[in-house]
């Protein structure tokens, strides 16, 4: 079952919730993200968090049968708590939009996640122009991944530590092996057919900035 997490940063288009809302089974809105869904014109399943950001009468009474589950625990911010939830429910898969924008302490926070949890369970963070991805393995179980995209899309890949050795493969300048440093060397290649391979010994973010930048494919994790 895949998962789609509303987070209450800065919101998608209503043509972006809406289709990922038609390419998810469960639905979840963090906190104050349960208003924004209203303009999104998307019905959660499940609205969740410590509910210090969502008007508690105003969100029952916009989706009546909407599932309230309170999240207290401030040990997490209100979409790690989601993902476990998310998780529990039976999700197998899940893309998260609403991640940015805002304060950069979230969108950093919001990012991390994806390499703390990016092993466990496929996750993706989408917004109306890219799509973005943690990989992480050791030298002795390298992490990868292998998925679709559209010939001309923009691939980027960001080491987050030293060393991180990298096979990227499906673009315009491969890369076999390489050190890549913790930098920018990785960013702006461009994707050659219509798949992309990456294989990570260390740590680092993948970016696929669609080439239609703000018409995204459907993409099913």
């Amino acid at each position: 079952m895949k998962a789609f997490i509303l987070a209450n940063g800065e919101p998608p288009s209503p043509a972006l919730a809406q289709r990922l809302a038609l390419e998810h089974e469960l639905i979840l809105a963090v906190d104050g993200a349960a208003h924004r869904a209203v303009g999104l014109d998307i019905r959660p399943d499940i609205i969740c968090g410590d509910f210090d950001s969502a008007h508690i009468g105003t969100a029952r009474n916009e989706f009546p049968a909407a599932e309230f589950v309170p999240t207290p625990d401030q040990n997490r911010a209100d979409l790690e708590k989601a993902i476990h939830l998310a998780r529990a429910r039976g999700a197998t898969a899940i893309t998260i939009a609403g991640a940015g924008g805002g304060r950069i302490d979230h969108t950093l926070g919001n990012l991390a996640l994806l390499i703390r949890y990016g092993a466990e369970i496929p996750m993706r963070i989408v917004d109306d122009r890219s799509e973005t991805f943690g990989v992480s393995g050791s030298d002795a179980h390298p992490g990868d991944m292998r998925f679709a995209v559209e010939a001309g899309d923009t691939i980027s890949v960001v080491a987050i530590v030293d060393p991180t050795h990298i096979t990227l493969t499906g673009v315009q300048w491969e890369l076999h092996e390489a050190l890549l440093a913790v930098g920018t060397h990785g960013v702006s290649n461009v994707a050659t057919g219509n798949e992309v391979f990456l294989q990570v010994r260390g740590s680092a973010f993948l970016c696929r900035l669609y080439r239609e930048m703000f018409d995204p494919p459907t993409h099913k994790p």
